[in-house]
């Protein structure tokens, strides 16, 4: 039998679930962003290229990451900053984006599954749930889980609250639903059962930790390591410059509108059909907790951000400190990726 070290409620669950996702998917992204820019280096190397400014870098990263036509159109001119022949451009761009397929394949699986437990998490937030739902949310919340099978069930009524509550308001495609179910179920084995003594058998290929072990003292490829994962890539990009026709593009694309129910208030987010850009999310959280800061209580806030290559209209009736974690969340689901 277990004993109550070996034990934790569903409540303690949740609070280990969220700090987890927080903090693992910032160390995910710093990991990532150290291996391309380790990968670009190398590779431009290989060139002839001059050394890389820090900012220079940085900017090649974040729009390696990106991916896309935006992310190509952005590496095409932050490449410009190097001593690369014109012609060179699209194919060291499209070579790039190859050459790290497999870092911000990663990133973006992680992303979601971190997503999608966070989705599930801000279901127990009572000002966001049916007075209906509000007796199963406690019972959950005090349930003592000593055990995978106890750990299993609780999983699955959590996940039943999720869905129930996302299917009332059509959030989410029932393909999602089936795609966020997995990554829930294998964050919670991930965190929860070792805690509780439990021996998982499942498939751990999934799990954060094994995910990332490429990452971990990751070093910079050699010249003939370079060409072998080119050449190995399940990506052969083809972009071409064209930023004249992507500019119009956006300009004319309707956008898509994504709401939310924020416990009876409004959320809506606006992005072009892409999804939208990395580099936009900091700044427009920047700009909304700005914001909350000189108005803490003003009835609606908005924001429209856009570059070159993405538009997002941020619009929270009533907003509170708490809607930028919300946001990042969010945002970060609807951000373009490969």
């Amino acid at each position: 039998m277990k004993n109550k070290a070996q034990q934790v409620t569903g409540a303690e669950v949740l609070s280990i679930l969220e700090y987890e996702g927080s903090s693992e998917l910032k160390r995910v992204r710093q990991l990532v962003e150290e291996a391309i820019e380790l990968d670009i280096k190398a590779y431009l190397n290989d060139l002839g290229s001059k050394e890389l400014s820090p900012n220079v870098l940085t900017g090649l990263t974040a729009a390696a990451i990106a991916g896309g036509q935006w992310g190509f159109s952005n590496l095409t001119t932050r490449l410009e900053a190097t001593n690369l022949q014109k012609k060179d451009l699209e194919l060291s761009a499209n070579e790039i984006l190859s050459l790290v397929h497999r870092h911000t394949t990663i990133l973006n699986n992680i992303r979601l599954k971190i997503s999608a437990v966070q989705s599930v998490i801000k279901t127990f937030i009572f000002k966001d749930s049916s007075l209906s739902s509000r007796g199963e949310i406690e019972r959950l919340l005090k349930l003592r889980i000593p055990s995978q099978l106890v750990l299993n069930q609780w999983g699955e009524d959590a996940e039943k609250l999720y869905q129930k509550q996302i299917t009332s308001t059509g959030q989410v495609s029932s393909r999602s639903i089936s795609t966020y179910s997995k990554l829930w179920k294998s964050y919670l084995d991930e965190k929860i059962a070792p805690r509780i003594d439990s021996k998982v058998i499942i498939n751990k290929s999934e799990f954060v930790s094994e995910r990332i072990k490429p990452l971990i003292n990751y070093k910079a490829p050699t010249t003939n390591q370079i060409k072998k994962i080119l050449a190995d890539s399940p990506k052969k990009y083809d972009f071409v410059i064209n930023l004249k026709s992507v500019n119009k593009l956006n300009k004319l694309e309707k956008l898509i509108t994504y709401r939310k129910n924020l416990g009876g208030r409004a959320l809506k987010i606006s992005y072009n059909s892409g999804g939208i850009d990395p580099d936009l999310i900091q700044p427009v959280l920047n700009s909304i907790k700005g914001q909350i800061m000189l108005d803490p209580k003003q009835p609606k806030l908005s924001v429209d951000m856009s570059n070159d290559f993405s538009q997002v209209i941020v619009e929270i009736e009533k907003p509170i400190k708490d809607d930028v974690d919300t946001l990042k969340i969010q945002l970060g689901a609807l951000a373009s990726n490969l």
